[in-house]
């Protein structure tokens, strides 16, 4: 029986619920995040939960589009005098995308990414034309990139900085953030 929400009522549900999906993958992680808990979370019956999402794939999907969706719109006000920016622009607007508070991949562990890459098949998230296709596309935004860029140079450091974040714990807490700096240096100096 379908739950009877007002579109108000499903909104603030909905949104509820993504606010409650970062927060469990920060507290207990994305694999051990069950619907059941979510709904709990939430103040909702574990069956309501499929009422907004079909399954906990699903969710972890719309938990990325959300965060996808805030850096698009931190990124039109740095488009709207000419429908570009420049390189500095790009680095700090991708620099921010790879802050934990902007993105939840950051907060996954080793673990957490073995699930997503074994729940994420089917839109080839992980596949290497996927991530050519959406580098080419941010980059087409750009101004004052070499000619000759190879775009699977930043894709490989893009991976290695979640790489280092899955492995988190092995690192020195208080330069965390400076090498991740430091790798965003080495993608403008080789971008430039």
């Amino acid at each position: 029986m379908p739950a009877n929400f007002t579109e108000e009522q499903r909104q603030n549900i909905r949104e509820k619920l993504i606010t409650i999906g970062y927060e469990l993958i920060r507290e207990i992680g994305l694999k051990k995040m069950k619907v059941s808990v979510i709904a709990q979370q939430a103040d909702i019956a574990t069956g309501t939960f499929y009422h907004f999402f079909d399954s906990k794939e699903a969710y972890v999907q719309a938990l990325i589009e959300e965060q996808d969706r805030k850096m698009q719109e931190a990124l039109i006000p740095l488009l709207q005098n000419s429908g570009k920016i420049t390189l500095e622009q790009a680095i700090r607007w991708f620099r921010d995308s790879f802050r934990t508070e902007n993105n939840i991949l950051m907060e996954l562990t080793l673990e957490d990414w073995v699930w997503l890459k074994s729940h994420r098949t089917k839109d080839d998230m992980f596949s290497a034309a996927h991530g050519e296709q959406e580098a080419m596309k941010y980059l087409s935004y750009v101004e004052g990139v070499r000619p000759d860029l190879d775009v699977r140079i930043i894709i490989n450091f893009f991976k290695t900085i979640y790489s280092m974040a899955q492995n988190r714990e092995t690192f020195i807490p208080e330069v965390f953030e400076t090498n991740i700096d430091m790798i965003f240096e080495c993608i403008y100096r080789y971008a430039a």
